[in-house]
């Protein structure tokens, strides 16, 4: 593996799994010490040419096949599924080429409901305007 610049740990979901979560999902991240909602833990890094997650289930991919990246909510992952209606935490939004789809991404979060999405969310933008 290449250089590491940025590592942590991660909860993240897929697109398809935040649109088929049930009530228990949506209600608990308000009352449990869960987090966001997500379907998948692990830790996650960044190099020059590539994210890498492992946990649960592990996934990479290039930073070549990423085709946005957004911070914030959007219609399928609404201000509902953080603690605090969003107000402290935002997910990272990655639209991934190569058949992987949206995934939604909180970054290095605690307790307090904060995350490193901004620092991530800067730096892989930094990473695709040098590759540009």
């Amino acid at each position: 593996m290449e250089n590491i610049l940025l590592s942590g740990n991660v909860k993240w979901s897929t697109e398809e799994e935040v649109l088929h979560r049930n009530t228990v999902d949506q209600v608990g991240v308000h009352v449990s010490g869960a987090g966001p909602f997500h379907c998948h833990a692990g830790q996650i890094a960044l190099t020059e040419k590539a994210i890498y997650m492992e946990g649960d289930v592990d996934l990479s991919f290039n930073l070549g096949d990423l085709e946005q990246l957004f911070i914030g909510f959007d219609e399928v992952f609404p201000r509902t599924l953080v603690k605090n209606f969003g107000m402290t935490a935002q997910p990272l939004r990655l639209q991934v080429g190569a058949g992987i789809g949206v995934l939604y991404l909180f970054i290095d979060y605690n307790m307090m409901s904060f995350t490193n999405n901004l620092l991530w969310f800067n730096s892989i933008k930094s990473m695709l305007a040098e590759v540009d």
